[in-house]
């Protein structure tokens, strides 16, 4: 049904809790004739029903047989405070098919219908209650899986986005300066022609680079990544299962039971990490073994955290060094393992680096280790992302993304300054455009598409 048919003058009613049965079950009324409906089916204990803003316990009753439907609570609400900004009432039954089949078919009878889509959130951004960028926040909200999810979506009200915007909107200007400077000298195109592209180049990459966090948010499927590396028999999976808490990789005492990299999920500081075991780092002519640990340094390649693992019975090998220097720019942490077993020795003190002394073994020394990655991602600010746009900025940056791709193009045609200057303005446009009102109701429609019917 499309919204702009739909009669502002109805009142609405919809089920707004989960599936049936249920503990309890709500069923929402709201519009201009709410209280009029529900004095009709509702009579409270001790008190007369009216039209005011309270709490009520009472009698749901068919309104033609005075048959008793159920015992509940009415919650009601006097517009304009109320989440829609009209009248409401809320039922809270006990969630049994039934009770609620029935009261839905009162409600029927007594001239009000069932709520479309997101139709009750769309009557609050007509009343005033909620913006349009209110509504795509609570629709993102819906599909937020961990806090961190929330925490993007409600950290676009801290204007990160729109200072990213106005930072690709400087990088445009200064690329409309040499386009520009280009129409005067066009002795200088070649080399303008150049400095445009790389520059180019790089907005694009910026602009899919934010788009695409939309997508991640959507998906769920792009998370950090902590890798565990270290020599064979070092720890590694000891500590993998001693982070996931059960009993995931095989541990033996024989080098190289770990031969392809394991991936698994935990939450740190309630945010998802993904955590990889990587086979241990060796030589070998093994051609199975030698896919595992050629994998493992490609995940550590991209890992926004790694774990070196020494086993601290036998020190700290060439091997591991090369690591420590190779990757010293990731956030990382050395865990000096086997405390627990009498060959072991301390951590060398010329070791430059952040060492946790412990065994994986021992609860006390992994919840310590848990503690300092906490404290590692907390000072790096790992595992957060930029702004997260919405759906819809997320769109107009792909937009944006497509129309440099042409301008791209133009420039390595060669075509004249004065069509690449014209070009670059319109891309300007369009990226202005990006953190621009919500309003057109193709937007709003995909929007409440995603709704539930009693939201």
């Amino acid at each position: 049904m499309l919204r702009k048919n739909l009669s502002l003058e109805d009142t609405l009613f919809a089920l707004t809790t989960g599936t049936l049965p249920t503990a309890v079950a709500i069923v929402k009324l709201s519009g201009p004739l709410a209280f009029s409906i529900a004095e009709k089916i509702f009579f409270p204990s001790g008190e007369k029903f009216s039209r005011k803003r309270s709490v009520w316990f009472g009698e749901l009753r068919s309104s033609q047989q005075k048959m008793k439907i159920d015992d509940i609570v009415a919650i009601t609400f006097v517009a304009p405070f109320s989440h829609s900004g009209e009248d409401t009432v809320e039922f809270h039954c006990h969630g049994s098919l039934a009770i609620i089949r029935t009261l839905e078919k009162e409600l029927i009878q007594l001239l009000a219908r069932p709520a479309s889509k997101g139709e009750f959130s769309y009557r609050a951004m007509l009343n005033g209650k909620q913006s349009p960028a209110d509504l795509e926040n609570l629709a993102d909200i819906f599909k937020a899986v961990h806090s961190a999810d929330l925490e993007a979506i409600y950290a676009r009200k801290d204007g990160g986005l729109e200072r990213k915007i106005e930072e690709l909107r400087s990088k445009l200007i200064a690329l409309q300066a040499i386009l520009d400077t280009a129409v005067d000298f066009s002795e200088e195109y070649s080399q303008v022609a150049e400095q445009s592209s790389k520059a180019i180049d790089k907005l694009i990459h910026e602009c899919s680079e934010v788009s695409q966090r939309y997508s991640r948010f959507r998906s769920g499927k792009t998370l950090p990544k902590m890798v565990l590396v270290g020599l064979p028999n070092a720890g590694k999976s000891s500590l993998f299962n001693a982070l996931l808490g059960r009993y995931r990789a095989i541990v033996s005492e024989e080098a190289g039971t770990t031969r392809d990299a394991i991936e698994e999920q935990i939450e740190i500081l309630d945010r998802p990490w993904n955590v990889v075991d990587t086979a241990g780092i060796r030589s070998t002519q093994n051609r199975v073994e030698k896919e595992g640990i050629e994998l493992g340094t490609a995940f550590l390649s991209s890992a926004s955290i790694w774990i070196l693992v020494v086993d601290g019975t036998r020190g700290i090998t060439d091997k591991e060094y090369e690591l420590l220097e190779s990757y010293k720019q990731s956030p990382h942490l050395v865990l000096w393992n086997k405390k627990d077993l009498r060959e072991w020795n301390p951590a060398p003190k010329e070791l430059s680096t952040q060492v946790v002394e412990g065994s994986v073994f021992d609860t006390g020394d992994i919840e310590g280790f848990w503690r300092k990655l906490e404290e590692l991602c907390q000072s790096s600010h790992i595992g957060q992302l930029g702004p997260t746009p919405t759906a819809a900025q997320a769109g107009r940056l792909d937009t944006v993304a497509g129309l440099l791709k042409d301008l791209k193009e133009l420039v390595d045609l060669r075509l004249p300054p004065e069509i690449l200057a014209e070009k670059n303005r319109s891309v300007m446009v369009q990226l202005e455009n990006v953190v621009g009102k919500v309003e057109t109701d193709d937007v709003l429609g995909r929007i409440f598409s995603e709704f539930c019917i009693g939201k």
